[in-house]
C-alpha cells in the first residue's frame, strides 16, 4: 500500500505540473494576443501621415523607399516578363538602403517580391490583421482597410513604379506626386501607367535628365524586355543611390 500510496503521489504531482505548463502556456498566449491586439487597436488609430511617419522609421530614416504599383492580374502580353526582369535587375543592382514597399497585393506586386533576390530587400503593406501569403519579403502593417493602407502607400515612397494598373493605381500614383515622389510609369504596359484612370500627367512626361532613347523603351510595346528593364534599373539607381 504504501507503494502503491506513493505512486499515486508521484502521478498526481506530474499531473499536476502538466496542468501548471498548460495553464502558463495559455496565460502567456494570451497576454501576447493583447500586445498584438493593442499594437493593432494603436495602429488603426493612426492617421495616414503618422502611420507613413512611423512606417518610415522602423524602414529607416536613411532608406530609400522604392513602391511598386500595379494591377491585380496581368492584362499585357509581356507585362508579367518585364516585371520578372525589373525584379531581378533590382534586387541584384541596389544597395543595402534601399528598400522596395508593395502593397500585398496578387498580381504586379506578388510577382515583383517573389522575384527579388532573395525577399530580403521586399516589405509588404497591408492592413492591420491582414498577411500577403506571398512566403516572400517581410509582411507590415498600417491602416484599418484597403483605403487607409492606399492612403499610407502613397505617403512612404521616394519612387514609384507603376505596371498597368486601374483608378487604383492612380488614386496612389497621384498621392505619390501631390507630394513630389519620382513617379515611373512603364508606358508601355498601358492601363493607368499609359494616362489613364485621371493618372498625374506629369509622370507620363519625359524629365529632360532622362534620355529619350531611354523613355523610348518605357513607351515601346516591341522594345526588349531586358533592354527595357535595364533602363528601368538605372534609373532607379540614379533615383535612390548617391552619386
Amino acid at each position: 500500500m504504501a507503494a502503491g500510496g506513493t505512486a499515486s503521489a508521484a502521478a498526481s504531482e506530474v499531473v499536476r505540473d502538466v496542468v501548471n505548463a498548460a495553464v502558463a502556456s495559455v496565460a502567456a498566449k494570451q497576454q501576447q494576443t493583447e500586445v498584438v491586439s493593442a499594437a493593432s487597436a494603436a495602429a488603426i488609430k493612426e492617421t495616414a501621415s503618422e502611420a507613413a511617419q512611423r512606417l518610415r522609421g522602423e524602414l529607416g530614416q536613411d532608406s530609400r523607399i522604392v513602391c511598386i504599383l500595379g494591377g491585380t492580374s496581368f492584362q499585357g502580353a509581356e507585362s508579367e516578363a518585364l516585371v520578372r526582369a525589373i525584379a531581378a535587375k533590382l534586387g541584384t543592382a541596389m544597395g543595402p538602403k534601399a528598400k522596395f514597399v508593395t502593397g500585398g497585393m496578387a498580381g504586379v506586386q506578388e510577382t515583383f517580391a517573389k522575384q527579388c533576390g532573395d525577399g530580403s530587400k521586399v516589405l509588404n503593406l497591408l492592413p492591420v490583421g491582414q498577411s500577403s501569403g506571398f512566403g516572400r519579403g517581410t509582411d507590415i502593417n498600417a491602416g484599418a482597410d484597403l483605403e487607409e493602407r492606399k492612403a499610407i502607400f502613397g505617403l512612404i515612397g521616394d519612387v514609384y513604379i507603376t505596371v498597368e494598373g486601374g483608378p487604383g493605381v492612380s488614386q496612389e500614383a497621384r498621392a505619390a506626386c501631390a507630394r513630389e515622389a519620382f513617379v515611373l510609369p512603364l508606358i508601355r504596359t498601358g492601363g493607368a501607367s499609359e494616362g489613364m484612370f485621371n493618372f498625374p500627367p506629369k509622370a507620363v512626361e519625359r524629365p529632360q535628365w532622362i534620355k529619350e532613347e531611354q523613355w523610348s523603351l518605357l513607351k515601346n510595346k516591341s522594345a526588349p524586355v531586358g533592354e527595357a528593364a535595364a533602363v528601368v534599373a538605372d534609373i532607379v539607381e540614379m533615383l535612390v543611390l548617391p552619386p
